[in-house]
């Protein structure tokens, strides 16, 4: 990696979902290497501890700490939104990195289809409670809110009335509709909150060699099956992330809510639209705030 990603980070505090495996994991070893406090969201206790022990010899940084979250729970989601807030009350940077593929339509205790909520809904939630600590970030330097989307969004438009898939559910339209709504959800984020010097913006890792498509049904097992070979490694796969969340290169810094790929402006959907944007923002403001 260049310089430009590789600068010490002493003094900044991150916050990474999805943090102990995949590119979630290396976006972490990297941050913790480079000296930042990096909070780690984990579904699971076991999982999360060890992710934190590996990270933590290998960088001999302290500053780690582990929070668990259950992200197919939104109550959990503000729960631990809550528990980050009261111990940092300033956050750099917002990595909303965790999420799922689901072989079958599943609902959730709180109504939600389950990828529905994961990857989105949840990062959603949980970016509006830590706001506050951004925004206080943002009063001495850009904060920065990375979601991690896919070039799986360019799949399928949104149907805003039928978000919860009741019709039509396949793994790959659940999957590439909620990596749609992280890119539009960065494009909105930086639209409204760019005035109090937050800046957002969502990228496409790659087809990277990680674990999330095992519980993603027989087809998407078999199709990372064939592909592995040609797969990026986890490492290669998160480069654009640790770009976007650390670099001081001037596109990194004011990245304009857009999205990204290899380092570079990456090609969105066409209907990836601002109207589209503004309409998602609002529904998940409105299915969101019983638990804000």
């Amino acid at each position: 990696m260049t310089s430009e990603i590789t600068k010490d980070l002493i003094g900044k505090v991150y916050v990474v979902t999805g943090a102990n495996s995949g590119i979630g994991f290396s976006a972490v070893s990297n941050f913790a290497s480079r000296g930042a406090r990096v909070v780690m969201v984990c579904r699971n206790i076991d999982l999360g501890s060890e992710a934190l022990d590996k990270i933590r010899s290998k960088t001999n940084n302290n500053g780690l700490e582990l929070f668990i979250a259950d992200f197919s729970a939104l109550a959990s989601v503000s729960r631990v939104a809550k528990e980050i807030l009261e111990k940092y009350p300033r956050i750099d940077v917002l990595c909303n990195n965790a999420g799922g593929v689901n072989g079958a339509r599943r609902i959730t205790a709180e109504g939600f289809e389950t990828t529905f909520s994961v990857n989105h809904l949840a990062g959603f939630l949980l970016t509006q409670k830590l706001l506050p600590a951004l925004e206080r970030a943002g009063e001495i330097h850009s904060a920065r809110v990375v979601f991690t989307s896919s070039y799986g969004h360019t799949h399928s438009p949104l149907d805003f009335d039928d978000l919860n898939l009741e019709h039509g559910y396949t793994t790959l339209k659940a999957y590439g509709r909620s990596k749609l709504m992280n890119l539009l959800t960065a494009r909105e984020l930086q639209l409204r909150y760019g005035d109090k010097n937050i800046v957002s913006s969502s990228f496409h890792p790659g087809a990277v060699r990680t674990p999330i498509w095992r519980k993603g049904g027989l087809v998407a097992v078999l199709l990372s099956f064939v592909l592995y070979p040609f797969m990026w490694t986890i490492e290669k796969g998160a480069e654009t992330f640790i770009w976007l969340a650390s670099s001081e290169d001037d596109t990194a810094r004011n990245p304009n809510g857009d999205y990204y790929f290899d380092r570079k402006l990456g090609s969105a959907a066409p209907f990836a639209t601002k109207e589209a944007a503004e309409q998602l923002w609002l529904i998940s403001e409105e299915l969101t705030h019983p638990f804000i």
